[in-house]
């Protein structure tokens, strides 16, 4: 991610370097290892007169949120954190780079150090338009806009992913149970458009009962893509739909008539959600999310960002 460049480029390197040097500062980690090794765990120490700074640091971070009777309290983001301890441990079965707060780091210093390499070769058309979404929008404003230096840019996207993570539910290793999926529907069949996707997509929300939302909607040259976050069971169902829809060649919308659609849909999303049952139970609880015929797993996020579920936590942040 990024090291390619890092190691080519004294621009990139720049870039990386002060992101790095600031975040070890104040945070006592070095997203440069986080990268390069992407280790299970990484504790930060909080001796010496620079680690009780470091844990002043993460006693700080709190978030807004509010209780039944509409009052808002301000609580601690690290709440196991306090002036007595002594150190604190990040981790994740898989890698600390699954987790939100730390693979968003990496994802903007990539795109800094990127842009910033390719405006040091004049390969960027001055006064041009940009755009971007969601993450993107804090490189662009470091980046494009140059109104975010690189130390305030991992700040802000670290508190991010740490207050949008905090929001989820963890289990006992510290992992979500929500993710997000890239879809092409163009790999099912010419038809099968944006309605049909919408269409699968609200019956396995119903018949599953757990959270499944399209949230990104891409139209460029080469056709449209769209971005799906919900409960893991949801999206492994969502990827046995499609995948069924694939294999059996079924186009739902010219094969069957427009009674028949629903009724159709609905047996075989019953179906590919007892798969994803079973799925579940075989992988211990946990499904990891594979590759499809049109469904790509986005790795190191376990945040259902832009969905409802995250509704009540945009606000405070």
């Amino acid at each position: 991610m990024g090291m390619d460049l890092y190691s080519s480029s004294p621009t990139a390197w720049a870039v990386w370097d002060g992101a790095n040097e600031h975040l070890l500062a104040i945070y006592g980690f070095s997203i440069i290892e986080l990268v390069k090794q992407n280790p299970k765990q990484k504790t930060i120490h909080f001796s010496g007169i620079k680690g009780q700074a470091i844990r002043q640091c993460y006693i700080d971070m709190t978030y807004d949120t509010m209780d039944k009777d509409g009052n808002v309290k301000t609580l601690p983001l690290f709440a196991d954190i306090n002036n007595r301890t002594p150190k604190y441990t990040f981790s994740h079965p898989s890698g600390l780079l699954f987790t939100t707060q730390f693979m968003q780091i990496a994802l903007v210093i990539t795109e800094k150090a990127a842009f910033d390499n390719m405006h040091s070769k004049d390969l960027v058309q001055p006064n041009c338009a940009f755009a971007s979404h969601s993450l993107r929008e804090y490189s662009a404003l470091a980046s494009i806009a140059d109104v975010l230096p690189v130390s305030s840019l991992v700040d802000v996207v670290f508190y991010r992913g740490i207050t949008m993570q905090h929001a989820m539910e963890c289990d006992a290793h510290n992992r979500s149970n929500y993710a997000m999926c890239a879809v092409n529907p163009s790999c099912i069949s010419k038809t099968f458009n944006e309605v049909a996707l919408h269409e699968v997509v609200e019956v396995i929300a119903h018949h599953s009962n757990v959270l499944l939302e399209i949230v990104i909607m891409l139209r460029c040259n080469f056709g449209s893509q769209y971005v799906c976050t919900g409960d893991l069971l949801a999206l492994q169902s969502l990827m046995n739909v499609l995948n069924y829809l694939k294999k059996e060649n079924i186009d739902i919308q010219k094969t069957y008539s427009v009674d028949r659609v629903k009724e159709t849909l609905q047996e075989i999303v019953d179906n590919c959600i007892k798969a994803a049952h079973q799925k579940q139970e075989a992988d211990d609880g946990y499904i990891v999310l594979k590759c499809g015929f049109t469904t790509i797993p986005l790795p190191g996020i376990d945040v259902p960002f832009h969905s409802q579920y995250l509704w009540a936590g945009v606000m405070p942040f």
